[in-house]
């Protein structure tokens, strides 16, 4: 059974999106930062237009995320998909370092690791002994086109923002990312986050698909600004592994 490759890496590179908004330490300015300027000069907010519940919880997590360089969280991923009976569960450990690095390493049911740069994707299975690299020009352009490394605002030419009042996670606002253009539209009907509130991070992010199927990251044991080494996000990969340039193996059965 195949894994539609699509799934998992749209959903990692999304995800990747919204951890990373207003990275201040790479020389971008906060949205917050942005709306009070606009508002200094007598020019309407980025803001402005939003529900005032759902422009509270943003502006205090983009301003929280002014202050963060790396986060890592322990995650549970759980896919729901049409064709199989049972859902596919897989955990392990996640990386980031602002502005560009991020690093999921996957240890149950089977190890695989997908390392994204702001030059690379790479995907590495040790019992296959294969990996999968893709250089440059696509990584940079997943990055651009979700959002990486932007404000909200700058997310908000993609998507439509809501909050949903009728969350059920205690110590969590929910927020609906729908898409607005219909490329993406004919892929994901929208994207589910789950802000907490004390942490002012992702809980847990939930991908729906326009064909029913749903991906949903659960962190835990998130740590803000943690000591990650740079050495963590380099790949050394032993003689004896086959490197390919196409992303396949890292969404099929070899790679759950």
């Amino acid at each position: 059974m195949i894994l539609r490759q699509s799934t998992t890496l749209r959903l990692l590179v999304a995800c990747a999106a919204l951890v990373t908004v207003a990275p201040a330490a790479a020389g971008h300015v906060t949205w917050a930062a942005v709306a009070t300027a606009a508002e200094n000069r007598g020019r309407k907010s980025p803001y402005a237009d939003l529900d005032p519940a759902l422009r509270q919880v943003l502006e205090k997590f983009d301003t929280a995320q002014a202050g963060v360089t790396a986060l890592s969280a322990r995650f549970t991923e759980r896919k729901h998909l049409g064709l199989l009976k049972n859902d596919v569960i897989q955990q392990g450990r996640f990386y980031h370092t602002k502005p560009d690095k991020f690093l999921w390493e996957y240890s149950t049911p089977e190890p695989k690791v997908l390392l994204m740069t702001g030059s690379s994707l790479v995907a590495y299975y040790p019992r296959q002994k294969q990996a999968e690299e893709i250089r440059t020009r696509l990584s940079r352009r997943l990055i651009k086109y979700f959002g990486i490394g932007q404000v909200f605002s700058d997310l908000q030419e993609y998507y439509k923002l809501s909050i949903d009042p009728a969350n059920e996670i205690a110590g969590t606002h929910l927020i609906i990312m729908k898409p607005k253009q219909r490329r993406l539209e004919k892929r994901v009907t929208e994207l589910r986050l789950w802000l907490d509130d004390r942490l002012n991070q992702i809980r847990q992010l939930e991908y729906r698909e326009a064909d029913g199927d749903r991906t949903l990251f659960v962190f835990e044991e998130i740590e803000v600004n943690p000591a990650i080494s740079p050495a963590r996000y380099t790949l050394e990969l032993p003689n004896d592994v086959k490197v390919s340039d196409t992303f396949s193996g890292f969404f099929s059965q070899k790679g759950r």
